[in-house]
């Protein structure tokens, strides 16, 4: 697996890192890994945007509905993956989500830290 990032001690704020998919990569299998929280109100959110080059500019990746292709969003401690593959069944429940479809290859991992530090790592793998 590749690492996207390191376990830290995350202030609020909004963090990325982009993801380098293999020519041959069909999708990939992301994951986050919430190993720590600052407080009660401690959350985590995180999705998948692309590089749009005609305008110069980073957007969210969307599923056929519109909706943001994200994790479900962390309030404790726990781990979660999300794959992106197409032709697979869109698993759209609180864990472990699935979506249906190609990726772009060139991506990154947003993931925005709500009102006080957490810990967490990132990474993901290309799937064939």
């Amino acid at each position: 697996m590749s690492q996207l990032f390191a376990s830290a001690d995350r202030a609020p704020a909004t963090y990325t890192a982009e993801a380098y998919l293999s020519p041959d990569a069909g999708g990939a299998l992301f994951y986050i890994n919430y190993t720590a929280e600052g407080g009660a109100s401690s959350t985590l959110d995180a999705k998948l945007q692309y590089y749009d080059a005609g305008e110069q500019a980073w957007d969210d990746l969307t599923d056929s509905a519109g909706n943001a292709i994200a994790f479900a969003q962390f309030t404790g401690v726990g781990e979660d993956s999300l794959k992106v593959y197409p032709g697979l069944t869109e698993k759209l429940t609180t864990t472990n989500r699935q979506y249906n479809g190609p990726l772009p290859r060139r991506l990154r991992l947003s993931a925005t830290v709500g009102t006080t530090n957490v810990t967490f790592s990132a990474g993901f793998e290309n799937l064939r």
